[in-house]
This record gives C-alpha cells, sequence and structure tokens, in this order.
C-alpha cells in the first residue's frame, strides 16, 4: 500500500507544478500565415484561371496568380456584408439540394 500512497502523493505534486495559462494581455498574437489548401473540380479550376487570364489583360497586370484573387475574396467577404449574404443564401440552397 505504502508505494500507491507515494505514486498518487507524486501525482499530487506534479498537478502543483502545472504552469497556469498566459492571460490575454501576456499571450502571443500569431503573425505567420496560416495555409488553407482547397480542393477544386478541374473544370472550377480551369475557370478560375480563364478568370485571372482575363483580369491580367484586362488590368494590364503580366499575371494574375489564383491565390490572391483567392485573399481578396477572402477579405471582401468579411468586410461586404451584401456578399456575405449571397454566399450564406448559396450555402442554404446548396445544402438543401444534398
Amino acid at each position: 500500500m505504502s508505494t500507491r500512497r507515494n505514486r498518487y502523493g507524486a501525482a499530487a505534486d506534479r498537478t502543483k507544478k502545472i504552469p497556469k495559462a498566459p492571460d490575454a494581455s501576456t499571450a502571443r498574437v500569431r503573425t505567420e500565415p496560416i495555409r488553407v489548401t482547397l480542393d477544386l473540380k478541374p473544370r472550377q479550376h480551369a475557370e478560375l484561371k480563364r478568370w485571372c487570364n482575363g483580369a491580367a489583360v484586362d488590368t494590364g497586370l503580366p499575371e494574375v496568380a489564383l491565390a490572391p484573387v483567392l485573399r481578396i475574396l477572402g477579405e471582401l467577404l468579411v468586410e461586404n456584408e451584401e456578399l456575405a449574404e449571397q454566399v450564406r443564401a448559396e450555402l442554404i440552397k446548396r445544402a438543401q439540394q444534398l
């Protein structure tokens, strides 16, 4: 029995050594980008790339890559309530089609 008591005592001692969680004022803020992956159907990818190529011609830029377009779309989505509502409506519509 003394071995069991010693194990419980050791476990109790370890719980005292657990560091406290930092409060919000001392927590580190993440600054590195977070990678997000997106699987597209080949047709969707081709249509988006075609749009990017057309945008390059329209803007006079040598190239319009897909990643910055998707970043801009994400920014617009959180900033523009009308666009956000369109996306919500489309999510509901597609969920109902399943």
